[in-house]
C-alpha cells in the first residue's frame, strides 16, 4: 500500500528584466511565488492554485512601451518539474483559467504575456498551475523548482 502522506509544494522564481540601457525606461516585476499548497499523491485529481504578478514600468512622458513577460523554456514535452530529495512532480503553468494556455517563452506551443503601457503603469497579470494528479509515486517533502521570469521591452 502506498504511503497516505500528504506532500507540500511551492515554486520560487528569479526575475530577470531585459531593455536597452539608452532608454529611459525602466520596468520591473514582482517574484511569482506559486504556492500549490499540499499535494495529495493518491488523488487522481488535479491540484489548482493561482498566484499574481505584477510589473511596473516607467518610461517619459507620452512615451509608450510594449513588453513581454515570458517564463522558463517548459521541458520534459510540455511539462514543468517540481523536484524534491530524488523525487519529482509534474506541473505547468498556464495563462488562462483553463489551464490550456501554457505560459512560456514563446517557442514550443507556448506563449508570452503580451501588454503596453504609455507613461508609467503598475499592472497586475494572473498566473494559473496545475500539478497533474495520479501522481502516486510522489513521496513525503517540500517540492520546488526555480522559474525565470524575463520581461523585455
Amino acid at each position: 500500500m502506498k504511503n497516505a502522506a500528504l506532500t507540500r509544494v511551492c515554486l520560487w522564481a528569479l526575475v530577470i528584466m531585459m531593455g536597452p540601457s539608452s532608454r529611459a525606461t525602466t520596468c520591473s516585476v514582482s517574484d511569482a511565488n506559486i504556492n500549490f499548497g499540499v499535494y495529495n499523491p493518491l488523488s487522481s485529481l488535479p491540484d489548482d492554485t493561482n498566484a499574481t504578478i505584477q510589473t511596473s514600468c516607467q518610461a517619459g512622458t507620452g512615451v509608450g512601451v510594449s513588453y513581454t513577460i515570458s517564463a522558463t523554456t517548459v521541458l520534459n514535452e510540455g511539462e514543468r518539474t517540481l523536484s524534491s530529495a530524488g523525487s519529482s512532480l509534474q506541473y505547468n503553468l498556464y495563462l488562462d483559467t483553463a489551464r490550456t494556455v501554457i505560459w512560456g517563452d514563446g517557442t514550443s506551443g507556448t506563449s508570452m504575456i503580451q501588454d503596453s503601457f504609455q507613461g508609467s503603469a503598475t499592472k497586475t497579470y494572473s498566473v494559473y498551475g496545475r500539478i497533474f494528479g495520479g501522481q502516486y509515486a510522489a513521496t513525503t517533502g517540500t517540492y520546488a523548482d526555480t522559474l525565470t521570469i524575463t520581461v523585455s521591452y
